[in-house]
């Protein structure tokens, strides 16, 4: 790791991906390795998520890392259709890339748009290798017709003219090949799936676990399966009286969710938080007693299965064993190594999962040691001294 770290030191890398208000995951984390590395030159720019609402109160913002030093700027408030405002953002990497008047040894790209900035910035000599980090792929990103189909033009030439393409969900491949991909560029994607710095989060010993504590974090909309949880409660009261179900985050669904908790009268058994940022949220996790994932299976679709959802490590880091729907790719796994339940989508299978964790006391304690063991494998620093070995 040391040999690796001196060597990153004359490095010059660029980072460009979308934000929203939660962590920019993984163009935040790749920032963090290669600041830690201690390479010569970084830049590291953000555009909003525009998928999000939240997002648009966001600007796209610059830092440009040299020896130790950083100069942040951040772009005009821009009020644009989505449209432009991807266009916008492609020329905002380009600009902010080129006033350095350096040249890169790595691009990263987080999603198509980003990337295709670094196969322009390639074309022109300004950047040597381009990593596509493919965080989703939606068969509907957006409504117009034209649009969605120009997003899935940009993913293929992207996939074909990269140096690597960067999965977090292995389904991307056989996603691609059914679309269409041509044979070249199977053997230049690679499966790089969300990590934690697993070193680094702070966990609460076991004893001071909330017992009866339910956690849910990230977005709330329809096909995140929260309102699953709250139909559930009912019946979980009457096997464990003084349960807690906490919800960390915001989306369309908060007062829909809000309002069926009061009419099933459970409203005082649920605490909503509103986001949080990342640290303040682990904290709010970190005593819980079981992680939920219940993404409803009824209407869920490539969102989930070429995605690779962070809260399930999160909660796994923080030594939370998972109650999950079997949408994500990662289900088989986790049931294998007896850190997590995988449920049916319904109700009742819900309520049997958190009585089985939460009345066995010494049934949790296994799942809490095994979901350590299990989610150490996902440390960033060894998925990205993996990857980034490879390329250089």
């Amino acid at each position: 790791m040391e040999k690796f770290k001196g060597y990153l030191k004359d490095k010059n890398i660029v980072i460009v991906t979308h934000r929203s208000l939660m962590p920019c995951i993984p163009g935040g984390d790749l920032k963090k390795f290669f600041l830690t590395k201690k390479c010569d030159k970084l830049i590291y720019i953000t555009h909003p998520l525009l998928l999000l609402k939240e997002s648009y109160k966001l600007s796209s913002e610059y830092e440009y890392y040299k020896e130790s030093q950083r100069l942040k700027s951040k772009a005009y408030h821009w009020i644009l259709p989505e449209s432009l405002s991807y266009i916008k953002d492609f020329i905002y990497s380009i600009y902010w890339t080129l006033i350095t008047k350096q040249v890169y040894d790595l691009y990263f790209g987080i999603n198509n748009l980003n990337a295709l900035a670094g196969l322009f910035l390639k074309k022109i000599g300004r950047a040597k290798k381009v990593i596509y980090y493919t965080i989703d792929l939606y068969p509907q990103r957006f409504e117009n017709k034209i649009i969605n189909w120009i997003y899935h033009k940009v993913d293929k030439l992207c996939v074909k003219l990269c140096d690597e393409t960067w999965n977090v969900s292995p389904f991307l491949v056989e996603y691609r090949r059914k679309n269409g991909l041509i044979e070249k560029a199977y053997s230049r994607q690679f499966t790089v799936p969300i990590g934690i710095w697993f070193h680094e989060m702070k966990r609460v010993p076991w004893e001071k676990v909330k017992k009866t504590k339910i956690v849910y974090v990230g977005h709330l909309k329809n096909f995140y399966g929260v309102d699953l949880v709250i139909r559930a409660l009912p019946k979980i009261l009457e096997k464990i009286p003084n349960i807690k179900l906490e919800i960390i985050g915001g989306g369309e669904q908060l007062e829909e969710l809000q309002h069926l908790a009061s009419e099933l009268a459970v409203n005082s058994y649920v605490k909503f938080y509103g986001w949080r940022d990342k640290k303040e949220a682990e904290r709010l996790i970190s005593d819980g007693a079981i992680g939920l994932v219940p993404f409803n299976t009824s209407i869920i679709d490539e969102k989930i299965k070429n995605a690779d959802p962070a809260k399930i490590k999160d909660y796994l880091a923080l030594g939370l064993p998972v109650i999950m729907t079997n949408a994500s790719l990662n289900a088989k796994s986790i049931d294998k190594a007896r850190c997590g339940i995988v449920i049916d989508y319904t109700p009742e299978s819900l309520t049997n999962a958190v009585v089985k964790l939460l009345t066995n006391e010494n049934l949790r304690k296994e799942y809490r040691e095994n979901a350590l063991k299990y989610v150490s494998q996902f440390d960033w620093n060894k998925l990205f001294t993996k990857n980034i070995s490879r390329l250089l």
